[in-house]
């Protein structure tokens, strides 16, 4: 199934990722709400200036979370890769079809988010401050 590029781009817009060029790769990144270092990226296999995704075979779309340090200099760290999302859908009419694909993708996106919010949660108690304990 051909998901047309301005058809998922229009969809990854929609649900407030922004488009950034990786290794010639288009993906889409949504920084959390509450922490911006946790991040979920949509790998989309269309190529930057393409109008399509790669043939089949090489054309999965992926989803994955990253923490990204404060400190540029070290490297961001992988949170969630979730399993691929193929572009096959039943047959029908192409619209169907398409809205098919990207309710999977949007799926895969709401499973990154969930695991990223735990992590958050997890971030937040190792930094809260703790109350002294009663000394004897």
């Amino acid at each position: 199934m051909e998901v047309p590029a301005e058809a998922l781009f229009a969809f990854l817009a929609s649900k407030g990722f922004e488009k950034v060029v990786h290794r010639r790769e288009v993906v889409f990144r949504r920084r959390h709400h509450n922490d911006r270092r946790f991040v979920v990226l949509v790998y989309t296999s269309v190529r930057e200036g393409a109008s399509r995704a790669r043939k089949r075979g090489a054309d999965a779309i992926r989803v994955c979370a990253v923490f990204t340090p404060e400190d540029e200099s070290l490297p961001s760290r992988g949170v969630a890769k979730l399993p691929k999302v193929l572009r096959t859908s039943p047959p029908g009419e192409p619209a169907v079809r398409i809205a098919h694909v990207l309710e999977r993708v949007a799926e895969r996106m709401r499973e990154a988010y969930a695991v990223v919010n735990k992590r958050v949660v997890e971030v937040r108690e190792m930094n809260r401050p703790r109350q002294p304990g009663l000394t004897r």
